[in-house]
């Protein structure tokens, strides 16, 4: 009786694991649907540099060992060992460069995903190796019905920025927004503008991916650090606006290498960036007065921009420089 009593249990609770996995794959397809994607479509890749193999908890985190679940390729760039596992799925591709830093390992990634006969994927998600992606106060609970990266998944599908990013507890984002334009963010307020942000997870859309990359730093021996205020300077400069944060989600890392860096002469290499976007620039924005107010002095411009304060628009067409043309984004 007792043996008929446990085996009854292990099947209700069977029974009950099946409901519960197969209610989550039909959410997800219907999420798929909902944006146009086909049942084995993957509009994502992730790419990443790691000292050997793909940690697991990184593909813990945000499933990256299904593809149907993520949604995605990823593409590995190993700079002490070629990765040797018998597990290797066919939606992972393992790169070896031993002598690869944080800026030439990325545009390594950026060159291989982009190559010719790859598919164009809708966004391009570089990630570091060691982060952990988690829903805040600001997330809803239908929000917590799914992982915290198919929340930012859908997002990204929903909106549609030039550039995807989450919420980084150094970047002060809600503060500068709350500071900048008196908007208050809470559980209603999930997406707005920014201007700053950390690279350890961002996500690039297809159409501004090659405005950004590859990326520039001709003082990576000083500093890798420098490289952050290339990125962002382009993204600012050639899609105003279109860096969005999403709220509900916060990324944090753990762990924490040893590589050059320093903030010394940070000023000098930020103007030079802003100086090579001017120099990209259409000629008759070059002389725009957003160039010459962001090069006085970038850090108070991050600190104080306006562009926190525009106006959020799902699906913007991404054309670079052509928020020059849209003065009245402003509130």
């Amino acid at each position: 009786m007792k043996t008929a009593l446990k085996i009854g249990s292990l099947t209700a609770l069977t029974l009950l694991f099946i409901s519960i996995v197969t209610f989550f794959v039909l959410k997800i397809r219907r999420i798929d649907i909902k944006y146009g994607l086909k049942e084995d479509s993957r509009p994502f890749v992730f790419l990443t540099q790691t000292e050997e193999c793909l940690r697991p908890q990184l593909m813990q985190n945000m499933g990256l060992d299904n593809s149907q679940k993520c949604r995605c390729d990823v593409i590995v760039l190993s700079y002490h060992k070629a990765c040797q596992s018998e597990w290797n799925p066919p939606h992972i591709t393992y790169l070896f460069d031993k002598d690869s830093s944080w800026r030439t390992g990325r545009n390594l990634l950026y060159i291989h995903a982009t190559m010719k006969g790859k598919p164009r994927y809708t966004y391009y998600i570089i990630t570091d190796d060691d982060v952990f992606l988690k829903f805040n106060q600001a997330a809803s609970e239908e929000m917590k019905q799914l992982t915290p990266l198919q929340v930012f998944q859908n997002w990204l599908l929903e909106y549609e920025p030039a550039v995807g990013v989450v919420d980084y507890s150094g970047a002060n984002e809600a503060q500068n927004v709350l500071k900048n334009c008196g908007i208050y963010i809470n559980n209603n307020s999930t997406t707005n503008p920014t201007v700053y942000f950390d690279p350890l997870f961002n996500a690039f859309h297809a159409n501004a991916v090659h405005h950004i990359f590859p990326l520039l730093n001709q003082r990576e021996n000083v500093s890798w650090w420098y490289t952050l205020r290339h990125v962002i300077s382009n993204v600012e400069l050639k899609f105003r606006g279109q860096a969005l944060i999403f709220f509900p989600i916060s990324v944090e890392n753990s762990l924490h290498r040893n590589y050059p860096h320093t903030l010394e002469n940070a000023q000098e290499a930020w103007r030079d960036y802003i100086e090579n976007v001017r120099m990209q620039a259409p000629g008759n924005y070059a002389n725009h007065s957003l160039f010459k107010e962001y090069k006085k002095d970038p850090i108070h411009y991050v600190e104080t921009s306006r562009t926190y304060c525009m106006k959020v628009t799902r699906h913007r067409p991404i054309i670079p420089f052509a928020h020059f043309e849209l003065a009245n984004d402003t509130t």
